[in-house]
């Protein structure tokens, strides 16, 4: 199981540069995307008590999660594919 983390984390470190910045991008996007949704639960917890701010706010954080994992596991497979074909 440890060689297996650690290949991932190995394949990860040496993505090609386009794909790197891709996936740095995206991820970037994720994480302001989850700042916004925090953000939107903050106020739902302190100013507001309206149920639509938490499902709005739980909504978001739980869509860029999805979005980050997704990035990460499309970059994968990118690298691979274009390792496999040059």
């Amino acid at each position: 199981m440890k060689n297996d983390i650690n290949g991932l984390l190995n394949s990860i470190k040496h993505f090609d540069k386009d794909i790197s910045k891709l996936v740095k991008s995206g991820l970037t996007f994720c994480f302001i995307f989850c700042l916004f949704s925090v953000f939107i639960l903050f106020t739902y917890n302190f100013i507001y008590s309206m149920p639509i701010l938490f499902y709005i706010g739980y909504s978001l954080f739980k869509s860029s999660l999805m979005f980050s994992v997704a990035f990460i596991i499309c970059g994968i497979g990118f690298d691979k594919l274009k390792k496999e074909v040059n």
